[in-house]
């Protein structure tokens, strides 16, 4: 029977035999290595550096939603597809129950064509808002105002637009009280905000902010919807309000202990 001691001398032997054929086996598994350890630390601060700055939330915000932010693992994609929406109730549920949580908003999105008299803007981000998204987004208003809760709650056609939009339709033009129109639906711009420029090429400033209420009747209730909640007391705070914001979702979803998340955590 041939012992390690004999395995180990067979081995010396073919590396000695073969010193080219080893060297470059071991130079091949360890450039492998390091171009997949090279890969896995650009996509995720890819990742890292996309949520930062296309989400506009500040140091002490986090989201809850059914999907992922950003994409590491479309396995993880995949299944969290497979996730209940997050509805009102939800929104309505942590706002009222978590305790260290100063603000908590939702918002939801998607793309539409936008025109102005004969112009117009394709793949425009169109987000809905609660009005309190004014205390935890980070874009700065330029022009105008912010919607009230009065005009959420009635769901009035009213937006905010990026300055793009502005750029394009506007650049001559006061846009305060101009109508765009998207379909046969008209909305009356009542703000503008702050220049964001561009992330990896993607237009930061191509969006339209409109009542979220607004979004669910034009979109209808069956949108996901992402919690955007601020912790009270800043950063000291911010872990307990994660895991508060966490146990209520948990609690609302019936997740079993010892099992995952129905929905994703993110900051």
């Amino acid at each position: 029977m041939v012992n390690l001691r004999d395995d180990l001398r067979i081995a010396v032997d073919a590396l000695s035999a073969h010193k080219l054929r080893a060297a470059l086996t071991v130079l091949g598994l360890t450039m492998g290595v390091a171009t997949l350890m090279t890969v896995m630390t650009l996509v995720q601060g890819a990742n890292l550096y996309v949520e930062q700055k296309i989400a506009n939330l500040g140091t002490n915000v986090f989201r809850l939603a059914k999907t992922p932010f950003a994409v590491v693992d479309f396995t993880v994609v995949v299944k969290a597809l497979k996730n209940k929406n997050i509805d009102i109730s939800d929104y309505r549920a942590v706002s009222e129950l978590c305790r260290t949580c100063e603000q908590v908003g939702a918002s939801a999105s998607g793309t539409l064509s936008v025109q102005y008299q004969n112009r117009q803007t394709d793949d425009t981000a169109i987000l809905g808002y609660t009005p309190n998204m004014v205390d935890i987004d980070t874009r700065t208003l330029e022009l105008g105002r912010y919607f009230t809760p009065a005009e959420d709650r009635h769901a009035e056609y009213v937006c905010l637009i990026g300055a793009s939009m502005v750029d394009h339709f506007f650049s001559h033009d006061n846009p305060i009280g101009r109508k765009i129109r998207t379909g046969s639906l008209e909305f009356t711009v009542i703000g503008t905000f702050q220049k964001l420029g561009s992330v990896l090429g993607q237009d930061q400033d191509n969006f339209v902010i409109i009542p979220l209420n607004t979004f669910l009747k034009i979109r209808g209730s069956r949108t996901s919807l992402t919690l955007e909640i601020k912790a009270s007391g800043g950063e000291k705070n911010f872990r307990s309000a994660q895991d508060d914001a966490r146990v209520i979702m948990r609690t609302r979803r019936h997740d079993p202990p010892g099992k995952d998340d129905t929905f994703c955590e993110f900051s």
